[in-house]
């Protein structure tokens, strides 16, 4: 008898030994398989079209037939060596330095005023400004095109009349037309980053700014100081959201108001690489536009992180 009981707790002792040594293998799984939908989803509809990109881009193919035909790095040679895509290039980053002054310094600036405001004001300026990232791109550019009229009727020549200014071609233009479409496009961003922005100021624990005006820190001294260095996590963020994303912001204003021109001087990257594949049918060189796209841009997406993210404090 008790040897029947000394095997059957030596088969329990067994037993709870091998259930304890599965638990770690499976606690170690279990991340792995919250992560997986996401994980599978972003394969599917992100890499999985980007190798296909970078494939497609060493063939030539008009995207109405069938045939295909290898070039290797011939479309990448054509590129190079094209002066428009040069020329679209410095126009693509002239938009993204327009961006950078209309969507993170103007917004970071009212957030900054805005904290001085009482909590009532603070959501309604937070709610007049979100309003413009609510409504349907189409139609606020619509609206604005009606603005950017070349007649006397159209508002902004309307403004400028009094001053003796003649009726300008605002959209026809190649000096005004890419600033055009680039107040659209930031206008219509412009309050999502707002409140970002205000958040992050809201995020700065009060306790270091309570401390600070005990040192006797006051005005700039605990602006530089203080809440800048608090605040350029949010500001990195920021920054880097909108280098990553400003161009695909303007592909509705200069689809709706200048198609790209007078004479490509409101085009960019985004948009010539709609219309080389989806106008001109050239999938092949569209492929290569899109693989510099995301060469040239996430490559100073990256290097706009790492340099500036050695100057950044983060709470931890």
């Amino acid at each position: 008898m008790n040897s029947q009981n000394a095997q059957l707790e030596g088969a329990a002792n067994a037993a709870a030994r091998q259930t304890r040594q599965r638990r770690p293998r499976i606690a170690a799984v279990v991340p792995y398989l919250y992560v997986a939908p996401a994980i599978i989803c972003i394969a599917i509809f992100v890499f999985y079209p980007l190798l296909q990109t970078v494939q497609i881009s060493f063939y030539e193919w008009n995207i109405i037939r069938d045939r295909q035909n290898y070039v290797g790095l011939e479309n990448y040679l054509t590129l190079l060596g094209d002066d428009d895509f040069w020329e679209i290039i410095w126009q693509s980053a002239l938009y993204l330095a327009l961006s950078v002054g209309a969507v993170v310094a103007l917004p970071v600036g009212l957030a900054f005023l805005t904290l001085r405001l009482r909590e009532r004001e603070i959501a309604l300026y937070q709610s007049l400004l979100f309003f413009p990232t609510v409504i349907a791109t189409s139609i606020a550019v619509l609206v604005w095109i009606w603005f950017f009229l070349p007649t006397r009727t159209g508002l902004f020549n309307t403004l400028i009349a009094p001053f003796g200014f003649a009726p300008v071609e605002w959209l026809t233009n190649s000096f005004t037309a890419l600033p055009a479409v680039s107040i659209v496009a930031n206008w219509k961003i412009m309050g999502f980053h707002f409140l970002i922005a205000l958040a992050g100021l809201k995020a700065i624990p009060r306790d270091y700014l309570e401390a600070a005006v005990v040192d006797g820190a006051s005005g700039w001294t605990l602006m530089r100081h203080i809440v800048l260095p608090l605040f350029a996590p949010t500001g990195l963020f920021l920054l880097i959201v909108t280098l990553i994303q400003g161009l695909e912001y303007v592909f509705v204003p200069i689809r709706v108001m200048t198609l790209g021109g007078p004479a490509n001087a409101s085009n960019n990257l985004m948009y010539a690489i709609y219309q080389e594949g989806f106008q001109n049918f050239r999938a092949g060189y569209a492929s290569a536009l899109s693989v510099m796209l995301i060469v040239l841009f996430g490559g100073l997406a990256y290097m706009q992180y790492r340099l500036l993210d050695r100057r950044v404090q983060y709470d931890r």
